[in-house]
């Protein structure tokens, strides 16, 4: 008498059925290790992003980055932060957050993304004639923010003024943002509380 071969149709439901299961409880937890890898390489992101700007301040008098150096307001002829900053680091993809899957800034102006923007307290304080403060001018490098993840920025540009309602900050993990801080710490906040109990906007 021969043996049996192949499965019936309920041991193929019931595999099927199994693997369902396993797929209910895996894809979350996939889902939020990958989460967890992008806001890790976004903060890996800025924290060269600082130590770049450090970089570049000890190059030129204390000075910060300036957010936009131009003769004008016109972006065709603009250079903004990222170019001055990434001179440093020799590379741009420093400038995206894996957790940005917007392809284009939000003012909707054409022109090469950049996931980051930069405090203009610190770095638009003349206008627009490329002028920052120096380090030694701020109370409190390790609670000034820097750099930040915003919805705002084109690499000419820079980013518009965080002051301006904060909508440039752009909430990617979990509800909060990576900020850099000039000292160079970098670290994971909810917007509300880089206002309150402290403005770390301010220098």
């Amino acid at each position: 008498m021969g043996g049996r071969s192949g499965f019936t149709l309920v041991e193929i439901l019931v595999v099927v059925a199994i693997i369902m299961i396993l797929a209910a409880i895996l894809l979350p937890v996939y889902e939020v290790a990958t989460k967890r890898a992008e806001a890790i390489s976004c903060l890996s992101n800025l924290r060269n992003l600082g130590m770049a700007a450090s970089l570049y301040a000890d190059d030129y008098d204390d000075r910060l980055p300036p957010a936009r150096v131009s003769e004008t307001r016109s972006s065709g002829s603009d250079v903004g932060w990222p170019a001055l900053v990434t001179s440093y680091t020799r590379n741009e993809l420093l400038l995206l957050c894996p957790a940005d899957a917007n392809p284009t800034a939000a003012t909707g102006t054409p022109g090469p993304r950049c996931s980051y923007g930069i405090n203009y307290e610190l770095t638009l304080v003349g206008g627009y004639n490329n002028s920052s403060l120096r380090r030694a001018e701020l109370y409190q490098e390790s609670r000034t923010i820097l750099f930040f993840e915003s919805d705002s920025s084109l690499r000419t540009l820079g980013m518009y003024q965080a002051l301006e309602g904060l909508a440039a900050v752009a909430p990617r993990h979990a509800e909060g943002c990576n900020f850099t801080f000039v000292a160079g710490n970098c670290k994971w906040m909810r917007l509300e509380q880089t206002l309150s109990p402290e403005n770390l906007w301010s220098p």
